[in-house]
């Protein structure tokens, strides 16, 4: 068996990694709200209030992860959570030589037969000399006075707020908090990073979206959203590839995230002492504050009429053939290969899902590579397949590839999951 394994391994680390091809699928549908509550909020967001988090924030100096002004910062907004009357914990994580924690609020939703969850989060933590006013500074007093805002309302799915630390040393803490909620089994269906947009030296106009092919969906809505309250923020989205940040770790355990980020983030002075509040164009922060408060709401009162979830093989597990063999270990390095939270198979393995629906399902597709119709349909429980090539393929599977799932259901609704994996069958 260690022979086998070690084979499988060498072919991997020699193997061209494969693109993928993912065809996502929007299961979403935009739900007319009364406006005026929608409204309220977006009047309730102010600027004021954003620089006095942001201000607060900033005379901390820098937040280097593990150092005392770090866990300062951490104690400070954990403090302002808890003036909101939020369920607020430190999430405390460790990686090599770096201990530090996370601190998560919740606001928890009202419809008792559901444990879906969306999340909106930022990061605290900067460089060894960046007073960090705008990475990420901005995104954390954004993320406060959202949480302000609605932590006065009730909704119907969980809402929770994160301030990761780690993000400047390799995502440290969103890789943990990520791996723990996929091992807990957490139903999590978005979440947004906001991440460095407090300054325009243009009109301030636009916003970028860093998305994925798997998050065309949330990216298309959040472009929805703004298109409908354009009044009340002035600003464009721009949808853009991807760019690892801390979203890039709930991707890596097949969760839908994106990114919000200031178009010229590259021109800006990150990362140098010049990265101050002097820096901040405050108008511009409190419109972008307004937006994402509008696409938050908007999509957690969204109805999920069907969803469906890869339940195995697990994420990040060495499979042979249908049996997990070994769970890896976390290494952020290779989040630059696409290789964090990869599940590796040695053999065929068996692919399950859970679907839950208020509809009739029709079917459950499952595909490889964006690729459903070649390989197999399932219209009776229990929904699943083995994973193998196709009828028109000659050559066993290889390499990189995603597992994708589509279930639709008798009245024309559409759910769906994917997950990445590096695999090697036999002939």
């Amino acid at each position: 068996m260690k022979k086998i394994i070690g084979i499988f391994i060498c072919i991997i680390l020699v193997c061209t990694i494969i693109p993928v091809k993912i065809n996502a699928t929007d299961n979403y549908n935009l739900v007319e709200k009364q406006a005026y509550n929608i409204i309220d909020m977006i009047n309730e967001v102010n600027k004021s209030v954003i620089s006095k988090y942001l201000n607060e924030l900033v005379e901390f100096g820098p937040r280097y992860t593990g150092t005392e002004r770090c866990n300062d910062a951490a104690q400070y907004i954990f403090d302002e959570f808890n003036k909101l009357d939020l369920d607020v914990y430190f999430d405390e994580w460790e990686y090599i030589q770096y201990k530090s924690k996370n601190i998560v609020a919740t606001l928890n939703g009202t419809d008792s037969n559901s444990d879906a969850e969306f999340i909106i989060c930022a990061h605290y933590d900067t460089t060894k000399t960046s007073p960090g006013a705008n990475d990420d500074g901005s995104g954390i007093a954004a993320m406060l006075s959202i949480a302000n805002i609605c932590s006065k309302y009730s909704f119907n799915y969980t809402l929770r707020f994160i301030a990761f630390s780690g993000e400047e040393i390799g995502t440290y803490g969103s890789y943990a908090y990520a791996k723990k909620a996929y091992y807990k089994g957490e139903n999590i269906i978005a979440v947004l990073n906001l991440e460095t947009f407090g300054y325009t030296s243009g009109e301030g106009k636009e916003l970028f979206i860093l998305k994925t092919k798997r998050t065309e969906w949330l990216s298309q809505f959040s472009i929805e959203i703004s298109e409908k309250y354009y009044q009340y923020h002035n600003l464009n989205l721009i949808p853009i590839g991807n760019r690892p940040c801390d979203h890039q770790p709930f991707l890596d355990f097949g969760y839908d995230a994106l990114q919000y980020v200031q178009l010229n983030r590259d021109d800006y002075p990150l990362h140098t002492p010049e990265d101050s509040i002097d820096k901040i164009n405050f108008n511009y922060l409190t419109n972008v504050t307004k937006l994402i408060l509008t696409i938050v709401v908007e999509l957690i009162e969204k109805k999920l009429d069907v969803q469906i979830r890869i339940t195995t093989p697990y994420e990040g597990y060495f499979y042979f053939m249908d049996k997990p063999i070994l769970k890896l270990p976390g290494i952020n390095k290779l989040s630059k290969l696409g290789l964090r939270g990869m599940t590796y198979i040695l053999g065929k393995t068996i692919v399950r899902v859970n679907v839950t629906s208020q509809s009739e399902i029709e079917s459950v597709f499952f595909g490889i590579d964006g690729v459903s119709f070649f390989y197999a349909e399932v219209k009776e429980p229990t929904y699943e397949w083995k994973i193998e090539k196709s009828v028109w393929q000659k050559l066993p599977l290889l390499g990189k590839h995603t597992i994708n799932v589509h279930v639709w259901t008798k009245d024309k609704k559409v759910a769906y999951d994917e997950m990445d994996i590096l695999v090697l069958q036999f002939l």
